[in-house]
């Protein structure tokens, strides 16, 4: 009794030690793998346009959106989360600005695939544009790292629920996103803000 119950357990070990074994990871699999991440940390595919265009700016116009009042012919209207489900979702907005801040930071992005913008296909000088963006990375580095703060800090204050934090802080963003705007992508446009009367 005692013989076959040590058989069975040797033919049990044996059968768990050769499973584990076979889930192991090829090794010349382990080894491209390897080769690969050593090989570059960064491969950015998509444009910043895209970037802008598919990621950060429906993040943005969402916290915005959510947080804001708007007035027309019938009154003024206050938009504020009221659900668990609502206050998530915009939760969720400010991660994707969080994260978004290490897409921008890549270095190696290409402007855009053509020479046009997205949204409305006006002309775009891409070729200054690159230049700028290669030539000034940490000037780049700097605005990622200001758009990380303050959506943190408008994490922060979605999870306080504090309305009138996101619409300060909302306010912020916008303006941390227009001065990287201004620097990078219209250097020498004249806007109504920087006429001096």
């Amino acid at each position: 009794m005692l013989k076959t119950f040590a058989l069975a357990c040797a033919f049990g070990a044996t059968l768990l030690a050769g499973g584990c074994a076979q889930q192991q990871p090829p090794a010349a699999a382990t080894q491209a793998a390897t080769q690969a991440g050593a090989a570059s940390l960064y491969q950015p595919t998509a444009t910043f346009q895209e970037v802008m265009d598919s990621v950060v700016d429906p993040a943005a116009d969402y916290i915005w959106q959510a947080v804001s009042t708007k007035i027309d012919a019938q009154g003024t209207h206050d938009f504020v989360p009221h659900t668990a489900g609502e206050w998530h979702q915009l939760r969720q907005k400010a991660i994707v600005l969080v994260e978004s801040a290490n897409l921008i930071a890549v270095p190696g992005r290409r402007v855009a695939r053509g020479t046009t913008t997205i949204e409305d296909v006006a002309p775009l000088e891409v070729d200054k544009i690159q230049r700028r963006l290669d030539t000034q990375h940490d000037q780049l580095l700097g605005f990622a790292g200001a758009m990380r703060d303050i959506s943190l800090t408008l994490l922060a204050d979605i999870d306080r629920k504090d309305t009138e934090a996101i619409v300060e802080h909302g306010a912020t963003l916008d303006e941390v996103c227009e001065a990287c705007h201004k620097v990078f992508w219209y250097p020498d446009q004249i806007l109504p803000t920087d006429t001096k009367k």
